[in-house]
């Protein structure tokens, strides 16, 4: 036999079994996939009078995006991590994993954080996470601050919900 002739007569039965592979219905095989009845759900009662209240969550911004960077002062070591605007909540774990990285370059294993917002709290956790004593200065804690607010706010401000109120009175 030659080999071009073997080639081609092989692939086609190659492709022949394969389409069979591609078929969508089977008279021969069960669906074993039982259907799911539709969801029946009512429609939304939408009204202006079924309106409970109406909240903003004006952020502070910056147009130069925010700062994340080590300063020294004096002895110690200062990381600002501030100005996400509307994008804490998204970029709070990074950004709070990046200042816990600085911090770690330095001899003390004590740490101030000033605010506690989501990127307040979730640094203040990287620090922790890395062996830190960490102290938080705000000015309102959860769930008396705006940002608490939030659908995400509940589950970033538990992580460090112990060492935030044992700290606001410090403030």
């Amino acid at each position: 036999m030659r080999r071009r002739t073997f080639l081609t007569t092989g692939s086609m039965a190659a492709l022949g079994f394969g389409l069979s592979g591609c078929a969508t219905t089977s008279s021969s095989r069960p669906n074993l996939v039982p259907r799911r009845a539709p969801f029946n759900l009512p429609p939304v009662k939408a009204s202006w009078d079924r309106i409970i209240r109406t909240t903003v969550g004006l952020r502070p911004h910056r147009d130069a995006g925010f700062v994340l960077k080590p300063d020294k002062l004096d002895d110690k070591l200062l990381v600002h991590n501030y100005g996400h605007g509307g994008a804490g909540m998204s970029l709070a774990w990074g950004t709070g994993l990046m200042a816990a990285e600085f911090a770690t370059q330095h001899q003390s294993r004590r740490a101030a954080v000033i605010g506690c917002g989501s990127v307040g709290l979730t640094c203040a956790r990287q620090l922790q996470r890395r062996g830190f004593d960490v102290t938080i200065y705000a000015l309102a804690v959860p769930p008396n601050r705006p940002a608490s607010a939030t659908v995400a706010g509940p589950a970033v401000y538990g992580t460090a919900m112990s060492t935030t109120t044992a700290c606001a009175a410090g403030s």
